[in-house]
């Protein structure tokens, strides 16, 4: 079988219900498995997971984000097919604009100290890992993100998910019910709170049972 038919089948599948833009699977398609356009050889297993994890934060529209996937023991060189412009490097990154990823290159690690040119925000992928990780999921398992919720982490800790309160389980979702201030309060994000007056019958009834026992 032809590889390079086969690797496109593989990127193909991956990029099945995703995020990334055309631009970035052509640029995917073009420059990572192309030996014509990148050198030496790229594997792109070296990013397929952290790809994977960008497409399930929900980013700021309004932002843009310039993330480091990887470091690799080589320096590549690739040439973008439609413009000619080489990035150099032994780092790739990925472009994310209005919550799409738009592009990849590749970035001297040396380089820390330079900034990375038209984007509003830097930062690496093991911060968005952790970051999904510990936050709440949506229905369809992604997670919201701006940058300043994620610099006001370091402030969050455990005790905020530890009140001294009972909890009760409504729609697989724990929550610590504040009798005194008659609300819930979500444990895993103790910013978000249920006023007891917004509560159907059901779920109040089940409050009740619990405080009253």
């Amino acid at each position: 079988m032809d590889i390079r038919k086969e690797i496109r089948a593989i990127l193909s599948e991956v990029f099945s219900e995703a995020t990334p833009s055309k631009h970035f699977k052509d640029r995917v398609y073009n420059r990572l498995t192309s030996s014509v356009y990148t050198r030496p050889s790229f594997d792109y297993s070296g990013v397929e997971k952290q790809i994977e994890t960008i497409k399930k934060i929900n980013f700021e529209p309004e932002e843009s984000y310039a993330i480091f996937l990887n470091k690799f023991p080589v320096t590549y060189v690739s040439k973008d097919p439609v413009s000619g412009v080489a990035s150099v490097g032994d780092e790739v990154w990925a472009v994310v604009r209005e919550n799409v990823i738009t592009t990849i290159f590749f970035r001297n690690s040396h380089q820390k100290d330079v900034k990375v040119k038209d984007v509003d925000n830097v930062l690496s992928i093991k911060t968005l890992y952790k970051y999904y990780i510990d936050s709440p999921k949506n229905e369809d398992g992604t997670v919201d993100f701006s940058m300043s919720s994620i610099e006001k982490k370091p402030e969050s800790s455990n005790k905020k998910f530890k009140l001294d309160l009972p909890v009760v389980n409504l729609d697989n979702k724990t929550w610590y019910v504040d009798v005194q201030n008659e609300r819930l309060i979500y444990t895993k994000n103790v910013k978000k709170s249920i006023s007891f007056n917004d509560l159907d019958e059901k779920h109040l009834e089940k409050v009740i049972d619990l405080v009253t026992l």
